[in-house]
């Protein structure tokens, strides 16, 4: 397989940071709004935290490695970046004590 172009890559990295935000921004949502008082992070937050975490850390290994797979190393290495870090943010309030 050749490797794409540089142009279509970087414009692939392009698309997708928005898209991964919007999934970012969802999820937390989801965790912001779970039914806690703000400032109180309890047990249904910490449940809507840990399920955030999984779900960006899946969708960074599944679509970052597909990404990978087909030579296209910037877009694949944002998105990994981006859920990445998604991932360690909902995974801290996951385990922060209440």
């Amino acid at each position: 397989m050749r490797q794409p172009a540089w142009w279509l890559d970087l414009l692939v990295a392009i698309v997708l940071i928005p898209a991964s935000g919007l999934f970012i921004l969802w999820h937390g949502a989801h965790v912001l709004f779970s039914g806690e008082d703000f400032g109180n992070v309890g047990r249904r937050t910490a449940v809507a935290a840990r399920r955030a975490a999984w779900i960006s850390a899946s969708a960074a290994m599944v679509a970052g490695s597909g990404l990978m797979a087909l030579r296209l190393w910037v877009a694949g290495s944002v998105h990994l970046l981006l859920l990445g870090a998604a991932t360690v943010l909902f995974a801290g309030v996951a385990t922060q004590k209440h």
